[in-house]
């Protein structure tokens, strides 16, 4: 088959392209271009296919050089960046002479396109460094702090020997001032991301490159962020091959020196590692810290230890929201007792005076909005949420108010009513509202007024009950919602 459509191709013959299958149609490119006679073949459809199948012709010449002047007056009438895959752009750059000049066409658009895979670019440009320094510059004191990043972590990986090429101190441009010409300056410069820093901070302790600039990266995330990971980071566990292919973890010797020489400023400023620090390196950490962050640990204690998922809750950055959501809901409560409540099969909960803080492993469902606000459901006070790039919920923390009267023994009725309520206002539930396998999810209102509900139905008022577990309601369009299987 591929032998005799090149032959048609090359003939002129094109008629048979225009029935072609998207399977055909890519196996034809392909064959086109893998062709001895590839040139020939062009020479031959090129001038009837260039206006009625712009894609197909240009798929196989866009870095021909042969057919520069075709390829470019395809480029400029029939495509955007856009239209592009990433290998293609990448092969227009590095195999077709079209490819600077597209790049200084386009530039803007292609940084932001491919902001999160521009390794491919920065290669690009610093193979033709000379005449692609303009572009450089604007990438190591880009306004996107993030795209900054990328810059400087391709340069310090790729081109350790020439930061100074671009940086005077590199630690300078962590923020939005770039110390250029004709800057406009502001009294609060943007700071980069704590990750970002984090990340460029430990490329150069990791790596052994300037000891220096790695203290002055030290010093720039403990004044800027409150919390940030450089416990975590050098504490890791470092990975030490014994093979080609395998490897196995040791401690990280080079960072536990390190560590020790400033125990107290990295565990108070710690994001996610302090509970790690109580089993193995508690001795290096002042006793007055330490006993601190083990009274914070105490409101979440269960069956006499601390709750595993108040360990994945640190894990993620979240220990901090919980201590804070503790004092704030302790000084304003008139009962400052705390208990351990339940567990669910994605929560633990805890009665924090006269509040609930739900401890969140994960939820069921992960909508963009996993639950609407309905007088029928409790309100979070608090609500934060860690996911992954899916949408699937890692972690979280919830409060709410504390309710005392269960909603046990009330008459069926009453919950096919609140379904029925549900379901006027556009919503369902995929889950139980009471004996569930994993508990009650309902409780009652001291008062149907608390529900912000004036004048709710009359079975309402009587007995205000409310849903506590904000998870697994959709909209009744919704037959197919992103719900995570009983097995996750």
């Amino acid at each position: 088959m591929a032998y005799n459509t090149l032959e048609y191709l090359e003939a002129g013959n094109v008629d048979f392209v225009f029935n072609l299958t998207q399977y055909d149609y890519k196996n034809l490119i392909r064959y086109v271009r893998e062709s001895n006679r590839r040139v020939n073949i062009v020479n031959g459809f090129l001038p009837k296919l260039k206006d009625s199948k712009p894609r197909f012709c240009f798929e196989i010449i866009y870095d021909m050089d042969e057919f520069i002047e075709e390829a470019k007056y395809l480029l400029d009438k029939y495509y955007s960046v856009d239209a592009f895959t990433k290998e293609q752009i990448e092969s227009l750059l590095f195999k077709s002479s079209l490819g600077y000049k597209y790049l200084e066409e386009h530039f803007t658009e292609l940084i932001e396109k491919y902001h999160n895979v521009l390794d491919f670019i920065f290669k690009y440009l610093f193979s033709n460094q000379d005449k692609c320094m303009p572009f450089l510059k604007e990438l190591a004191y880009n306004s996107n702090l993030h795209i900054r990043f990328l810059f400087m972590k391709y340069l310090v990986v790729n081109h350790p020997k020439q930061i100074s090429l671009f940086y005077d101190d590199i630690t300078k441009y962590l923020t939005s001032e770039t110390y250029q010409e004709f800057e406009q300056l502001t009294f609060l410069p943007d700071n980069m991301s704590m990750k970002d820093v984090c990340e460029l901070a430990f490329i150069f302790f990791d790596n052994d490159i300037d000891y220096q600039t790695w203290l002055k990266f030290k010093q720039f995330i403990l004044d800027n962020y409150s919390y940030n990971e450089l416990l975590y980071r050098l504490l890791s566990l470092k990975r030490q091959p014994i093979s080609e292919n395998s490897y196995r973890l040791v401690d990280n010797a080079m960072g536990i020196e390190e560590f020790n020489k400033d125990a107290d400023r990295l565990f108070t400023t710690s994001s996610n590692y302090r509970f790690n620090i109580l089993n193995r390196y508690s001795k290096n950490v002042s006793e007055e810290l330490l006993e601190a962050y083990r009274r914070q640990l105490g409101y979440f204690y269960r069956d006499g230890k601390i709750d595993d998922v108040y360990k994945r809750l640190e894990f993620y950055g979240l220990g901090r929201t919980v201590e804070e959501c503790v004092d704030k809901y302790l000084s304003i409560s008139r009962d400052t007792t705390h208990s351990f409540i339940e567990a669910g099969s994605t929560s633990s909960c805890y009665r924090i005076g006269d509040y609930v803080v739900k401890l969140v492993r994960t939820k069921w469902s992960y909508e963009q909005v996993i639950c609407p606000d309905l007088y029928l459901i409790l309100p979070n006070l608090e609500e934060t949420f860690i996911r992954n790039d899916e949408g699937i919920v890692l972690s979280g923390i919830e409060v709410q108010k504390y309710l005392k009267r269960s909603a046990k023994g009330l008459p069926l009725r009453l919950f096919t009513n609140f379904s029925n309520e549900l379901e006027r206002l556009g919503y369902y539930t995929s889950d139980t509202l009471m004996n569930g396998t994993c508990g009650d999810n309902c409780r009652l209102l001291d008062s149907y007024l608390d529900s912000g509900n004036p004048n709710p139905p009359s079975w309402f008022k009587k007995h205000p009950v409310v849903l506590v577990d904000r998870d697994r309601i959709y909209r009744l369009e919704n037959k197919r919602p992103k719900q995570l299987s009983e097995g996750y």
